[in-house]
């Protein structure tokens, strides 16, 4: 459930991170120049994904999320009670 919920977050966050940039160096001055970028900040991110996509856009591999997390949990979940019972006793 909380993987689901903060979803839309895990999915603002991967977009900037993957943002695509081209990066030169000015023959004549040495200076790094980055241009080209994809979002200019979370603001944007947001109301791209809403225009172009809309609201299902923010829950893209949500699914696929979910299946990669749910074992885990389970695993932790009956971890926890095994211990719990064994400090109980």
């Amino acid at each position: 459930m909380a993987s689901t919920t903060t979803y839309p977050l895990q999915v603002i966050k991967a977009r900037l991170q993957q943002r695509s940039q081209v990066i030169e160096v000015s023959e004549v001055t040495g200076e790094v120049i980055v241009s080209k970028r994809e979002y200019s900040g979370v603001l944007d991110c947001i109301q791209r994904i809403i225009k172009n996509e809309g609201m299902n856009g923010f829950f893209k591999g949500c699914l696929t999320n979910a299946l990669r997390v749910a074992p885990s949990a389970a695993i932790t979940f009956v971890t926890y009670e095994f211990v719990l019972d064994m400090l109980s006793d």
